[in-house]
């Protein structure tokens, strides 16, 4: 509070010649603006304290006058407004006294929020779902996340910067940009002393970076010293994790042996630990350590159990590298169809995540399966691959470029290599555009029909997998899908036509009915099935919102019996299975309304009463990051902010209990609401604690050490 009432004293200081050009509310918001060199929402300028007391109408006005002058850049991506300082007004504010006393409290104030931004992208990126929320979330603001962690690196603040580097590491190996990323762990693991795990995460993190940029054996070491880190640590699940991605990297270096010791050591480590993802991309890396050897057999069925896995938990990026490996699987037993198939699904998977070096290995894999009916088009493919690897590294698969330049040597020297001309980057097409085109019938193979499991995802966006792999259907094919599977998997004929076709009548609605009934069959099989007056799913067929449904009434009535450890289990195992709300883009069908607000209620029932069974049984962790989720979903519950700040506050964290709080202040304030007692109360016993704890600090060193030795002996 104290530095935030110096920011924005020093912000409103109108000293000097240059301060005349802006009035008091433009100045503060200028200093507001200073640390956030990626631009600043006005949500987020509204609660910076350079602007304390005043009103949102001020403060958009002022801001208009600041774009006016161009003083203030105004830009504008997906639909979000973001504000941001010219590059010369910023040479000419960094200049100004008046700016320049008030830099370190906005430098902190800044750093505080990079740290509440990154909260929890760690183990999101690494466990799924949502890893692309995250990773959209993270480019947004990563001009302004990289000047906060520079920040925290030139203050030489060691255990902040490596909070802030764990946080956007996954987002560098996914999108990179690879050499900054990895410029950036280096500096932290050498800025100062870390704790063990922290620094065991940060070195496997700079292992996975090496291996995106070919440097195998440097990633190997890495992941060595991740591993005596974690191990020092007690950290178990870093420890598995730096193990098997050891694994991969003495597979990389040609060491298939040692490769497989150590993914099977992570494998039975993994065994211990209850995560599911981690456990899938070991068995993938193990399906690799088979090929190599000659296994083919064993390697497909350790992928088959990853993807399913993988599927079941809605880790995307693990997923899509599982269907690349079994590619290659294909790939090596001869069957380029299904090795087309996969290596297209995984484009897709890694396109969608922004993941350029995994579309560009997918890319790869494909023109090696096209090679021999589609050799004009596989080189296509090769070079839209090469540009890819150079903009973002590539995926560490063994043999796969082996493999693929060589199986392409010979149509390079044919007809269509050296006559093809090398396009520029600018005139290249898509990626998926050019899979496209190339796959043609050879990539669009009939699901197998004799697959016992269909599965439709309408959390997060609509999907439909047979047998795991993606099935496309036309837009009235795909509206009657989700209709029947967010019905509850049954719906009555007249009431599917009124939905669908309200506007026809009802002789032609029923004609449509047959139709796209007879469209569905042909695409995806028995997929929804006529049964009189009704229409329902087809026998094995799976939707992800019943079984979420399911499985959270189940975890709320354990959580009503009081069943203590097992019903926490049980909520996050439910509270996994959501992986976005019912169908984001058709927000406004009149059939998902009601049911998606449905589902997102028994979400947040679902993580309070997760929350509840988790403060009870004292896993105070646990209980912060079910409410976190919780107003990710609804941040306008100050009941939430006021628990989740008592739950930071019994871990002794008071820093991060007081930003709690004074979020719950910003909401009221902004809604007009006055100040609970809860949130009163709250306040009063954190100052009371931030009281003591100042008061043991300044404790004689004599008394603090006497005090040690007693507790030694």
């Amino acid at each position: 509070m104290q530095a935030g009432a110096q920011a924005t004293a020093s912000a409103r200081r109108a000293t000097g010649p240059a301060s005349g050009r802006y009035d008091e509310v433009e100045r503060g918001l200028l200093a507001a603006l200073y640390p956030y060199v990626g631009g600043a929402s006005f949500a987020r300028l509204a609660r910076a304290s350079a602007l304390a007391g005043r009103s949102r109408v001020e403060i958009a006005e002022a801001l208009s006058r600041l774009v006016a002058r161009s003083s203030v850049a105004l830009r504008t991506a997906g639909g979000d407004a973001r504000y941001l300082l010219t590059e010369d007004e910023r040479a000419v504010l960094g200049r100004q006294y008046w700016l320049q006393d008030g830099l370190g409290d906005l430098a902190h104030e800044h750093l505080a929020w990079c740290e509440e931004a990154l909260c929890g992208a760690e183990e999101a990126l690494a466990r799924g779902p949502g890893q692309r929320s995250w990773l959209d979330r993270i480019a947004l603001e990563e001009a302004n996340l990289t000047a906060g962690l520079s920040t925290a690196l030139g203050s030489a603040d060691a255990a902040l910067a490596a909070r802030l580097a764990l946080g956007m590491c996954a987002f560098w190996e996914l999108r990179g940009p690879l050499a900054e990323g990895r410029a950036l762990l280096e500096r932290v693991l050498k800025v100062g002393p870390l704790g063990a795990g922290a620094r065991a995460r940060l070195l496997d993190g700079l292992g996975r970076l090496l291996l995106r940029q070919g440097h195998s054996g440097a990633a190997a070491h890495a992941f060595r010293q991740a591993l005596r880190a974690a191990t020092a640590g007690g950290a178990q699940l870093t420890a598995a994790r730096a193990r098997a991605h050891l694994g991969l990297a003495e597979l990389c270096t040609g060491r298939p042996g040692p490769a497989a010791s150590a993914v099977e050591q992570a494998l039975a480590e993994l065994s211990v630990v209850d995560s599911p993802t981690d456990l899938a991309r070991c068995r993938a890396t193990r399906a690799l350590v088979a090929l190599a050897q000659g296994r083919p057999g064993d390697a497909m069925a350790d992928l088959d159990r990853a993807i399913a896995l993988q599927v079941g938990t809605g880790e995307v990026a693990g997923w899509a590298t599982s269907l690349l490996y079994r590619s290659l699987a294909h790939l090596a037993d001869r069957r380029s169809g299904r090795a087309l198939q996969d290596a297209r699904q995984a484009a897709q998977l890694f396109f969608d995540l922004g993941d350029r070096g995994g579309t560009a290995s997918s890319l790869l894999a494909a023109a090696t399966a096209l090679k021999g009916s589609r050799p004009a088009a596989a080189l296509e493919l090769v070079e839209l691959s090469e540009q890819l690897e150079r903009d973002g590294g590539a995926l560490p698969v063994p043999a796969l470029h082996d493999m693929a330049h060589s199986a392409l040597a010979e149509v390079k020297r044919g007809p269509w290599g050296p006559a093809r001309p090398r396009l520029p980057q600018e005139l290249l097409r898509s990626p998926l555009d050019a899979l496209a085109d190339a796959c043609g019938p050879v990539g669009q193979e009939q699901p197998d029909r004799d697959q016992p499991q269909a599965f439709v995802q309408v959390l997060g966006g609509f999907q439909v997998l047979w047998g795991g792999a993606a099935v496309h259907l036309p837009p009235q094919v795909g509206r009657l899908v989700k209709l029947v599977a967010v019905s509850g998997g049954q719906v009555h004929v007249e009431q599917a036509i009124e939905l669908l076709w309200p506007e026809v009548a009802p002789a032609l609605g029923k004609r449509r009915l047959r139709n796209v009934l007879s469209k569905l069959t042909r695409a995806a099989g028995p997929l929804v099935v006529r049964a009189a007056s009704t229409l329902r799913l087809g026998p094995g067929v799976t939707v992800d919102a019943l079984r979420f449904e399911a499985a959270a009434r189940r975890a709320l009535s354990a959580a009503r019996a009081q069943v203590g450890k097992d019903g926490i289990g049980e909520a996050l195992a439910a509270h996994r299975l959501y992986s976005g709300e019912l169908l984001p883009e058709d927000r406004y069908e009149d059939f998902a309304i009601v049911v998606r607000e449905r589902l997102r209620w028994l979400h947040l029932r679902l993580l309070d009463a997760g929350a509840a069974a988790a403060a009870e049984a004292q896993d105070y962790r646990t209980a912060e990051d079910c409410l976190r989720a919780a107003l990710e979903i609804d941040p306008t519950d100050e009941d939430r902010h006021v628990a989740l700040a008592r739950h930071i506050m019994s871990q002794g964290r008071l820093a991060a209990a007081t930003q709690a709080l004074a979020t719950a202040r910003t909401l009221l304030a902004s809604l007009g609401l006055p100040v609970s007692p809860a949130l009163l109360r709250t306040e009063q016993e954190l100052l009371a604690r931030s009281q003591r704890g100042r008061q043991q600090d300044a404790q004689p060193v004599e008394a603090v050490a006497g005090d040690a030795g007693a507790v030694l002996a």
